[in-house]
């Protein structure tokens, strides 16, 4: 008598894959290529070239670490044109292009500083009354398209950053969103459309309901978590890096190979946004701590020094020059301070305490039902705590260090609401609660893509230089060429 075995069916396949895919390369060489081309063309060829190659073999070291659970395979080609053509309808209502209105307040000086990253010999260089001012801002965002451009002609780069944009979050859909074609889509759709309830804020707050076009995010009066339209639309060149890195950590934090590596990860992310790189900190250091033991042990003993070795040089000089006129009178640490005791003054602890709890704490308590990894208790932690800080013009800290543990949050959002009912964790009424709170929050993100679409439309100025843009020399953005040592090191 022969007997047979039944052998249970492969379960669906979740949401964010818990491999390395040929897409996630594509993404890992996106996030790079602006380091290898700063460093040659930031610095004189005896120390930028050098430590590219050096940046080279910590990028390559990074991939090294994927290898071994590598999927060279990549998702059904229908599924990755829809995800590209949600991609596309996604980024052209943002200010890159200039298909659409954009907003003025961050797109006329973010074009100013890629024309003259096209037009000027780097590292940009401007006559202040006779001092010497340069250029010193997180262009990781800019440098790609401006190295195009420059070879091509300037009137094509709007049109070339759109394309880069559009890239980044095509490769980002693609490469951290499996499962089913129509759960792809559904993700894609939901992280798109994820924001805190702003619109209730607005209600409670001040006694009215947002208006057609309205920007809703500053209801808390100098707090804002931004949606993720906001983010697209206004800042890519924070919001891409974020969105990459925290997808990254999420899936890959049980993985020593990942985490053994992840010190080269902060390269780039440092060069596209120093604030998004400090919110990114602590997450990973409480990925790496839980994984401390087996990044000790013999199979990847020596991959963490190996890392830091190969971005200890390279990252110091991003570092150095991201730093210069930090400190000091007149320097971006006092401006910057200045403004924040004003902010300080203006937000009570009965705001503070709204804000926390319509932006994020009602979507923590269904991230934390489904998971409770040391991991997501510090996403919950980061984002209960960021409130509590003020620093930079606008809160820049509040708002950028944020968007690595909001990607998160929203992630697991779109996990939740597109898996099975049985593999949600929550029951049929909490599945509807929290659907209906994303439906609250998708006010916001509605409101952006409304004014992109019905706004005015304005094209880029090619005449227009950073300066003048931003009306003079802001210290976040320039700092005097002499005093420093490291000017020294750039090219002339």
């Amino acid at each position: 008598m022969t007997t047979t075995t039944k052998t249970a069916a492969p379960g669906p396949e979740p949401l964010l894959p818990p491999h390395w895919s040929a897409l996630d390369s594509a993404l890992w060489a996106y996030l790079l290529l602006p380091v290898l081309i700063f460093l040659p063309g930031f610095f004189l060829p005896a120390v930028g070239l050098p430590l590219a190659v050096l940046a080279l073999a910590g990028g390559l070291h990074f991939l090294a670490g994927a290898t071994p659970s590598l999927r060279l395979g990549i998702p059904p080609l229908g599924d990755l044109l829809l995800l590209a053509v949600l991609a596309a309808a996604w980024t052209m209502p943002g200010g890159a292009g200039h298909l659409f209105h954009a907003n003025g307040t961050d797109w006329v000086p973010r074009f100013a500083v890629l024309r003259d990253l096209v037009v000027e010999p780097w590292p940009p260089r401007y006559d202040d009354g006779g001092a010497t001012m340069l250029l010193r801002a997180p262009l990781g965002y800019y440098l790609p398209v401006a190295s195009l451009a420059h070879a091509t002609r300037l009137a094509l780069a709007d049109g070339l950053l759109l394309a880069w944009t559009w890239l980044g979050v095509a490769l980002f859909f693609g490469a951290n969103l499996g499962g089913s074609r129509q759960r792809k889509l559904a993700a894609a759709l939901i992280f798109a459309f994820a924001s805190g309830l702003d619109a209730i804020g607005l209600l409670l707050r001040h006694g009215s309901l947002p208006w057609p076009m309205q920007h809703i995010e500053w209801w808390a009066e100098g707090m804002q978590y931004s949606s993720n339209t906001t983010l697209l639309f206004w800042v890519p060149n924070h919001g891409l890096p974020g969105w990459i890195a925290a997808a990254w950590l999420w899936r890959f934090r049980d993985d020593t190979r990942f985490l053994a590596r992840l010190p080269m990860l902060f390269l780039p992310v440092m060069l596209w946004s120093p604030l998004v790189a400090l919110g990114l900190l602590p997450l990973a250091v409480i990925a790496a701590a839980r994984q401390w033991r087996h990044l000790l042990g013999a199979a990847e003993r020596g991959a963490l020094p190996t890392s830091l070795a190969l971005v200890a040089l390279p990252g110091t000089l991003v570092a150095s020059y991201l730093l210069l006129g930090m400190f000091g009178p007149g320097s971006i640490s006092h401006a910057l301070t200045t403004t924040a005791v004003v902010m300080q003054k203006s937000a009570g602890i009965g705001n503070t305490l709204l804000f926390i709890l319509l932006e994020v704490a009602v979507f923590c308590v269904f991230l934390l039902r489904r998971d409770r990894s040391p991991l997501a208790l510090g996403v919950v932690a980061l984002l209960l705590l960021l409130p509590w800080s003020r620093y930079g013009p606008n809160n820049d800290l509040l708002m950028r260090a944020s968007i690595p543990a909001l990607a998160i949050l929203w992630l697991q959002l779109a996990d939740t609401l597109t898996a099975a009912a049985a593999d949600s964790g929550l029951s049929n009424s909490g599945r509807k609660l929290l659907l209906l709170l994303f439906v609250l929050g998708a006010i916001t993100p509605l409101l952006e893509i409304q004014r992109a679409i019905g706004g005015r439309y304005w094209p880029a100025d090619t005449r227009l230089s950073a300066p003048q843009a931003l009306g003079g020399f802001p210290p976040h953005y320039f700092v005097r060429h002499d005093g420093h040592w490291l000017p020294g090191l750039l090219r002339r």
